[in-house]
Protein backbone atom coordinates (compact mmCIF):
# COMPACT_ATOMS: atom_id res chain seq x y z
CA UNK A 1 0.00 0.00 0.00
CA UNK A 2 1.15 3.54 -0.76
CA UNK A 3 0.71 4.88 2.75
CA UNK A 4 1.39 8.49 1.87
CA UNK A 5 -1.40 8.47 -0.70
CA UNK A 6 -3.65 6.58 1.68
CA UNK A 7 -3.24 9.28 4.29
CA UNK A 8 -4.08 12.22 2.04
CA UNK A 9 -7.79 12.69 2.59
CA UNK A 10 -8.87 15.44 0.27
CA UNK A 11 -7.67 14.93 -3.30
CA UNK A 12 -4.96 17.62 -3.31
CA UNK A 13 -6.60 21.02 -3.14
CA UNK A 14 -3.66 23.40 -2.76
CA UNK A 15 -4.85 25.52 -5.67
CA UNK A 16 -8.37 25.84 -4.25
CA UNK A 17 -7.57 28.79 -2.00
CA UNK A 18 -6.15 31.99 -3.55
CA UNK A 19 -3.52 33.42 -1.25
CA UNK A 20 -4.68 36.93 -0.29
CA UNK A 21 -1.45 37.94 1.40
CA UNK A 22 1.73 35.97 1.93
CA UNK A 23 1.29 32.93 4.19
CA UNK A 24 4.16 32.31 6.59
CA UNK A 25 5.75 28.90 7.03
CA UNK A 26 5.47 27.88 10.68
CA UNK A 27 6.84 24.33 10.65
CA UNK A 28 7.96 21.77 8.08
CA UNK A 29 8.36 18.06 8.83
CA UNK A 30 9.42 15.23 6.52
CA UNK A 31 7.76 12.15 7.98
CA UNK A 32 8.29 8.55 6.96
CA UNK A 33 5.50 8.96 4.41
CA UNK A 34 5.24 12.56 3.23
CA UNK A 35 6.18 16.22 3.55
CA UNK A 36 3.98 18.07 6.03
CA UNK A 37 3.89 21.84 6.43
CA UNK A 38 2.02 24.25 8.67
CA UNK A 39 1.55 27.70 7.19
CA UNK A 40 -0.14 30.72 8.72
CA UNK A 41 -2.57 32.39 6.31
CA UNK A 42 -3.69 35.96 7.07
CA UNK A 43 -7.34 35.08 6.42
CA UNK A 44 -7.66 31.34 7.11
CA UNK A 45 -5.28 30.89 10.05
CA UNK A 46 -3.00 27.88 10.42
CA UNK A 47 -3.12 25.52 7.44
CA UNK A 48 -1.95 21.94 6.98
CA UNK A 49 -0.30 21.05 3.67
CA UNK A 50 0.76 17.53 2.69
CA UNK A 51 3.22 17.24 -0.19
CA UNK A 52 2.28 20.76 -1.21
CA UNK A 53 -1.49 20.14 -1.20
CA UNK A 54 -3.80 22.04 1.12
CA UNK A 55 -5.65 19.73 3.51
CA UNK A 56 -7.41 21.92 6.09
CA UNK A 57 -7.29 25.36 7.69
CA UNK A 58 -8.31 26.63 11.10
CA UNK A 59 -11.11 28.53 9.36
CA UNK A 60 -12.66 25.24 8.22
CA UNK A 61 -14.46 24.10 11.37
CA UNK A 62 -17.49 23.44 9.17
CA UNK A 63 -15.64 20.55 7.47
CA UNK A 64 -15.34 18.57 10.70
CA UNK A 65 -18.86 19.52 11.71
CA UNK A 66 -20.32 18.30 8.40
CA UNK A 67 -18.59 14.93 8.39
CA UNK A 68 -19.22 14.31 12.10
CA UNK A 69 -22.81 15.52 12.47
CA UNK A 70 -24.57 12.44 10.98
CA UNK A 71 -22.56 10.13 13.22
CA UNK A 72 -23.03 12.25 16.33
CA UNK A 73 -26.79 12.18 15.76
CA UNK A 74 -26.90 8.38 15.86
CA UNK A 75 -29.05 7.02 18.72
CA UNK A 76 -27.19 5.51 21.68
CA UNK A 77 -23.83 6.62 20.28
CA UNK A 78 -21.11 4.79 22.20
CA UNK A 79 -18.33 3.62 19.86
CA UNK A 80 -17.07 5.63 16.87
CA UNK A 81 -14.18 5.09 14.46
CA UNK A 82 -12.60 7.87 12.38
CA UNK A 83 -10.53 6.68 9.42
CA UNK A 84 -7.88 9.29 8.66
CA UNK A 85 -8.71 12.74 9.99
CA UNK A 86 -5.37 13.26 11.72
CA UNK A 87 -6.05 17.01 11.94
CA UNK A 88 -8.52 16.21 14.73
CA UNK A 89 -11.39 18.31 13.38
CA UNK A 90 -13.85 15.42 13.06
CA UNK A 91 -12.74 14.03 16.41
CA UNK A 92 -13.40 17.35 18.12
CA UNK A 93 -16.82 17.68 16.53
CA UNK A 94 -17.92 14.15 17.48
CA UNK A 95 -17.02 14.81 21.09
CA UNK A 96 -18.59 18.26 21.15
CA UNK A 97 -21.82 17.25 19.42
CA UNK A 98 -22.23 14.06 21.45
CA UNK A 99 -21.84 16.03 24.67
CA UNK A 100 -24.39 18.59 23.52
CA UNK A 101 -26.86 15.80 22.72
CA UNK A 102 -26.21 13.92 25.95
CA UNK A 103 -25.07 10.82 24.04
CA UNK A 104 -23.53 7.99 26.12
CA UNK A 105 -20.27 8.20 24.16
CA UNK A 106 -17.57 5.83 25.40
CA UNK A 107 -14.78 5.81 22.81
CA UNK A 108 -13.82 7.60 19.61
CA UNK A 109 -10.93 5.86 17.87
CA UNK A 110 -9.04 7.88 15.26
CA UNK A 111 -6.73 5.86 13.00
CA UNK A 112 -4.18 7.76 10.91
CA UNK A 113 -1.02 6.45 9.28
CA UNK A 114 1.19 9.43 10.12
CA UNK A 115 2.05 10.31 13.71
CA UNK A 116 3.62 13.57 12.55
CA UNK A 117 0.30 14.79 11.11
CA UNK A 118 -1.38 14.28 14.47
CA UNK A 119 1.50 15.95 16.31
CA UNK A 120 1.39 19.00 14.03
CA UNK A 121 -2.37 19.32 14.49
CA UNK A 122 -2.01 19.22 18.26
CA UNK A 123 0.62 21.97 18.13
CA UNK A 124 -0.84 24.27 15.50
CA UNK A 125 -4.46 23.48 14.54
CA UNK A 126 -6.11 24.15 17.88
CA UNK A 127 -8.77 26.16 16.06
CA UNK A 128 -10.24 22.94 14.66
CA UNK A 129 -9.07 20.12 16.95
CA UNK A 130 -9.25 22.01 20.24
CA UNK A 131 -8.11 19.69 23.03
CA UNK A 132 -9.91 16.68 21.57
CA UNK A 133 -6.83 14.45 21.62
CA UNK A 134 -6.63 14.93 25.41
CA UNK A 135 -10.21 13.79 26.00
CA UNK A 136 -10.21 10.46 27.91
CA UNK A 137 -12.74 9.05 25.42
CA UNK A 138 -10.41 9.74 22.46
CA UNK A 139 -7.97 7.11 21.26
CA UNK A 140 -5.49 7.98 18.49
CA UNK A 141 -3.95 4.97 16.74
CA UNK A 142 -1.04 5.42 14.36
CA UNK A 143 -1.62 2.73 11.76
CA UNK A 144 -3.50 1.50 8.71
CA UNK A 145 -7.11 2.73 8.85
CA UNK A 146 -8.32 0.10 6.38
CA UNK A 147 -6.80 -2.71 8.43
CA UNK A 148 -8.46 -1.31 11.54
CA UNK A 149 -11.96 -1.09 10.08
CA UNK A 150 -11.57 -4.50 8.44
CA UNK A 151 -11.21 -6.04 11.91
CA UNK A 152 -13.68 -3.84 13.80
CA UNK A 153 -17.22 -4.91 14.76
CA UNK A 154 -20.17 -3.44 16.62
CA UNK A 155 -19.40 0.22 15.96
CA UNK A 156 -22.14 2.83 16.18
CA UNK A 157 -20.55 5.08 13.56
CA UNK A 158 -17.70 5.05 11.04
CA UNK A 159 -16.41 8.38 9.72
CA UNK A 160 -14.22 8.10 6.65
CA UNK A 161 -11.87 11.01 5.92
CA UNK A 162 -9.68 9.16 3.41
CA UNK A 163 -9.06 9.67 -0.28
CA UNK A 164 -11.38 7.82 -2.64
CA UNK A 165 -8.55 7.25 -5.10
CA UNK A 166 -6.99 3.74 -5.15
CA UNK A 167 -3.97 3.25 -2.91
CA UNK A 168 -2.80 -0.07 -4.31
CA UNK A 169 -1.22 -0.56 -7.70
CA UNK A 170 -3.65 -2.10 -10.18
CA UNK A 171 -6.75 -1.49 -8.07
CA UNK A 172 -9.57 0.43 -9.74
CA UNK A 173 -11.21 3.34 -7.99
CA UNK A 174 -14.52 1.48 -7.93
CA UNK A 175 -12.90 -1.54 -6.29
CA UNK A 176 -11.24 0.67 -3.69
CA UNK A 177 -14.51 2.41 -2.86
CA UNK A 178 -16.24 -0.97 -2.62
CA UNK A 179 -13.53 -2.17 -0.22
CA UNK A 180 -13.92 0.80 2.12
CA UNK A 181 -17.73 0.75 2.10
CA UNK A 182 -17.93 -3.04 2.52
CA UNK A 183 -15.60 -3.02 5.53
CA UNK A 184 -17.41 -0.06 7.08
CA UNK A 185 -20.76 -1.83 6.70
CA UNK A 186 -19.40 -4.99 8.33
CA UNK A 187 -17.90 -2.96 11.19
CA UNK A 188 -21.17 -1.22 12.02
CA UNK A 189 -23.98 -2.53 14.17
CA UNK A 190 -27.45 -2.62 12.57
CA UNK A 191 -28.66 0.97 12.37
CA UNK A 192 -25.11 2.32 12.59
CA UNK A 193 -24.06 5.38 10.60
CA UNK A 194 -21.44 5.74 7.86
CA UNK A 195 -20.25 9.26 6.99
CA UNK A 196 -17.68 10.15 4.33
CA UNK A 197 -16.20 13.15 2.56
CA UNK A 198 -16.75 12.84 -1.19
CA UNK A 199 -15.04 15.82 -2.80
CA UNK A 200 -15.70 19.15 -4.46
CA UNK A 201 -17.40 20.20 -7.68
CA UNK A 202 -14.40 19.06 -9.71
CA UNK A 203 -14.87 15.52 -8.34
CA UNK A 204 -18.39 14.96 -9.74
CA UNK A 205 -17.48 11.55 -11.14
CA UNK A 206 -16.07 10.41 -7.80
CA UNK A 207 -19.16 11.66 -5.94
CA UNK A 208 -21.49 9.89 -8.37
CA UNK A 209 -19.59 6.61 -8.12
CA UNK A 210 -19.30 6.75 -4.34
CA UNK A 211 -23.00 7.55 -3.99
CA UNK A 212 -23.88 4.40 -5.95
CA UNK A 213 -21.55 2.18 -3.93
CA UNK A 214 -22.99 3.46 -0.64
CA UNK A 215 -26.60 3.12 -1.81
CA UNK A 216 -25.99 -0.55 -2.61
CA UNK A 217 -25.15 -1.37 1.03
CA UNK A 218 -26.86 1.32 3.11
CA UNK A 219 -30.21 3.06 3.42
CA UNK A 220 -31.32 6.64 4.14
CA UNK A 221 -28.50 8.04 2.02
CA UNK A 222 -28.16 11.80 2.46
CA UNK A 223 -25.81 14.44 1.08
CA UNK A 224 -24.61 17.81 2.31
CA UNK A 225 -22.93 20.43 0.15
CA UNK A 226 -21.02 22.69 2.51
CA UNK A 227 -19.01 25.84 1.78
CA UNK A 228 -15.52 25.34 3.23
CA UNK A 229 -13.82 28.74 3.63
CA UNK A 230 -10.23 28.01 2.63
CA UNK A 231 -11.33 25.90 -0.36
CA UNK A 232 -13.53 28.82 -1.44
CA UNK A 233 -16.06 26.33 -2.74
CA UNK A 234 -18.57 23.65 -1.87
CA UNK A 235 -17.55 20.22 -0.55
CA UNK A 236 -19.83 17.18 -0.59
CA UNK A 237 -20.37 14.82 2.35
CA UNK A 238 -22.44 11.63 2.15
CA UNK A 239 -23.99 9.81 5.10
CA UNK A 240 -26.13 6.69 5.34
CA UNK A 241 -27.44 4.14 7.82
CA UNK A 242 -26.87 0.37 7.92
CA UNK A 243 -30.22 -1.43 7.58
CA UNK A 244 -31.58 -2.31 11.00
CA UNK A 245 -32.31 -5.89 10.00
CA UNK A 246 -28.82 -6.59 8.61
CA UNK A 247 -26.56 -8.46 11.04
CA UNK A 248 -22.94 -7.60 11.72
CA UNK A 249 -20.74 -10.09 9.90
Amino acid sequence: MNYAQAHQPRFGRATAAPQSGAPALIERVRSRYQLLEIQRHPQYGAQLYIDGDLQISESDVVYGAAIAAPAAAAPALRRVAILGGGDGGALNEVLRTADAAGAPLETVTLVDIDAEAIALARRHLIGICGRAFDDPRAQAIVGDALAYVRAARGLDAVICDLTMEPVRAGQSRGAFMEEIVTHAAAALRPGGVFSVQAGGAEHADIIRELRAVIAARFEQVQEQNVFVPSYEGLWTFIAARKPAGEPTR
